[in-house]
């Protein structure tokens, strides 16, 4: 059932425009808790960078952006209390997430994490599969990154991830099948970039729908992933989060009310963390 309900509220915009604005009445970011908070991006259209960049902002009057190993690193210490972190990632690896969104990651020294699909690098669709909607292409007339530019956004400084090898929906597979996207897709973004692969995100990323949580999680640790990202809301802050990491899936237009409406806590009472950088 919650699954249907936010089905039908991604295929209902104005409803789900009508909901967030009426939340955001109610909660801010300045009373959300503390805890690591991950954001899933998909496309960044050239039309959307600077609501992309006005979001960023926002996000930042709240709390510090932190990249997935520092993340990692911090959870598996115990969350400290009072602070609040921002961990910014790609899906698929979208062509303008290198041309859009990575310059305003670099203009305002924000970290971020792109999950590719290892095996559409060179052999790109021409539709992700499962899409409902008519993804538009970059500038350079593509519509996912190249070899060059994976090198690129490595080189600035930026992160790689897996996001499987083809993408497929992992609780339509068999065990063997979905070992083999997590391990092949590690292998072959470790050869291509020259680094470690350490992160997992899952396609689609709910669960019981697209992944088994009790297989799926522990067969990409088992492969050597520190992490298992999901598209479940909420915030992280211990080690036993790591099997199933909550992001929360937005959009480059959206206005940053709806941030508030979805990660921030309840106007009334004292704030979680009150000053710009998310410490008590």
């Amino acid at each position: 059932m919650k699954h249907w309900v936010k089905s039908t509220l991604r295929r209902a915009p104005g409803v789900r425009a009508l909901a967030l604005r009426g939340a955001a009445l109610f909660k801010s970011l300045a009373y959300a808790e503390s805890g690591l908070y991950t954001l899933c991006y998909h496309q960044v259209p050239d039309a959307q960078q600077d609501l992309f960049a006005a979001q960023l902002r926002h996000l930042g009057r709240h709390g510090d952006f932190i990249d997935a190993d520092s993340a990692v690193d911090r959870l598996a210490a115990g969350w400290p209390a009072g602070e609040r972190a921002f961990l910014i990632t790609f899906d698929d690896g979208y062509a303008d997430t290198f041309e859009v969104a990575r310059p305003v990651l670099k203009a305002l020294g924000v970290p971020g994490i792109v999950f590719l699909v290892s095996d559409w690098i060179d052999v790109p669709p021409s539709t992700p599969p499962g899409l409902d909607r008519t993804p538009s292409l970059a500038a350079s007339g593509r519509l996912y990154m190249n070899r060059s530019e994976v090198a690129a956004w490595c080189a600035d400084g930026l992160d790689i991830g897996s996001h499987t090898a083809t993408h497929p929906r992992l609780s339509r597979l068999g065990r063997d099948r979905v070992a083999d996207e997590i391990a092949r897709s590690r292998r072959d973004l470790a050869d291509l970039t020259g680094r470690e692969i350490r992160h997992f995100a899952c396609p689609w990323g709910v669960a019981g729908h697209d992944f088994h949580p009790e297989r799926d999680p522990a067969l990409a640790l088992e492969s050597g992933y520190r992490t298992f990202f999901t598209t479940r809301r909420g915030r992280a802050l211990s080690p036993a989060d790591l099997p199933m990491l909550p992001r929360h899936v937005v959009e480059p237009h959206w206005p940053v009310s709806d941030f508030d409406a979805l990660m921030g806590g309840r106007r009334t009472g004292w704030p979680a963390a009150g000053t710009a950088k998310g410490t008590a």
